[in-house]
């Protein structure tokens, strides 16, 4: 999964990102505590997590792989719990990967990751990242990723929705004109709001790495926001850096948070509206701890119920040469 290799290498970029707008930082303590393993490891991997709650189920969308050797490949996969710590497949005996949403060899999309999924009225959709081929193919810091839209009735089984993505990379020097990874989808008063990371960092004569927007009303048709929503680089808090992988939840006091990777860890911020402006929580509120997240977490998604934050996440190895999701969870309010 050479996704995750972008971050080797890539801060050179980011020292000279920084610009004069800056977001309001503010102080408190938000404590998560965490499970010291993992709660799923998947069929060989298993990252990105989506998680969504469903009655009483919770829905795991994961990226994985399957098969070995050549016939490798990534897809998204289902897992399914009753409490959010003991999980599995989404269907077939336990110990199998049960595959929501399987790659094609040929397409835009022959390598799948970073989604999210939402439930809506009648169906649930799962918005995900694609591309042909990996960045160490074309020789490029960064694979060439779209967004596509698959549905389903049942949330176990997604069939695309279209053949081409809902949402592509933009021009020359557009700050998501080498890709777009990490969509994170939210619905509000019949308006879709969904934020994206954006990557111009190759062949960009303003070089961006951060987080864009883009609305619709039908989850199918989308117009992007003509400006950033936030980046690592609007804040001068030394250990994000880079702000990737955002994960946007509305609590249940109406403000809106949104959860990120961080270089040095997971953070969090604040806002009134899904497109900000934005408070960033001055400390990260996951760090790694543990040897099987001893190199990174990253990839947060969030549930706040029953007065917690309940957050899963990935954790990953030196190299990223093995990850898996973990859990934590934190009081809500936060003492902000």
């Amino acid at each position: 999964m050479n996704h995750y290799t972008k971050f080797i290498g890539i801060l050179a970029f980011v020292f000279f990102l920084h610009s004069c707008n800056k977001d309001t930082v503010v102080s408190g303590q938000i404590k998560f505590i965490k499970n010291e393993e993992p709660v799923w490891n998947g069929n060989l991997v298993a990252g990105d997590p989506s998680i969504i709650k469903d009655g009483n189920i919770y829905r795991m969308f994961y990226t994985s792989l399957v098969g070995t050797g050549p016939s490798e490949k990534i897809i998204i996969a289902g897992a399914k719990s009753y409490d959010g710590i003991h999980w599995m497949p989404m269907t077939g005996p336990l110990g199998s990967e049960a595959i929501a949403l399987d790659n094609r060899a040929t397409e835009w999309d022959k390598h799948l990751e970073a989604i999210d999924v939402i439930k809506d009225e009648s169906d649930f959709k799962m918005f995900y990242c694609g591309y042909p081929k990996e960045n160490t193919e074309l020789g490029t810091t960064v694979s060439n990723g779209e967004i596509g839209l698959a549905v389903s009735l049942d949330g176990i089984e997604f069939n695309r929705f279209q053949t081409t993505p809902i949402l592509k990379r933009g021009s020359q020097n557009a700050m998501d004109n080498n890709a777009l990874f990490s969509p994170s989808v939210i619905k509000e008063n019949g308006t879709y709001y969904m934020l994206y990371t954006g990557w111009c960092i190759d062949s960009c004569n303003t070089p961006f790495i951060g987080i864009l927007g883009a609305t619709s009303t039908d989850g199918v048709n989308w117009n992007k926001y003509p400006t950033k929503i936030i980046a690592g680089t609007d804040s001068d808090l030394p250990w994000i850096k880079l702000l990737i992988e955002v994960d946007i939840v509305k609590g249940p006091d109406n403000i809106f948070y949104l959860f990120f990777t961080g270089e040095e860890g997971i953070g969090v911020a604040r806002s009134n509206h899904p497109f900000g402006p934005w408070e960033i929580y001055p400390h990260p509120i996951l760090t790694k701890t543990q040897s099987w997240e001893s190199y990174k977490v990253i990839a947060p998604t969030v549930i706040i119920e029953n007065n917690k934050a309940r957050m899963w996440y990935m954790g990953a190895k030196p190299g990223f040469s093995d990850f898996a999701i973990g859990y934590a969870e934190s009081n809500f309010p936060f003492d902000w």
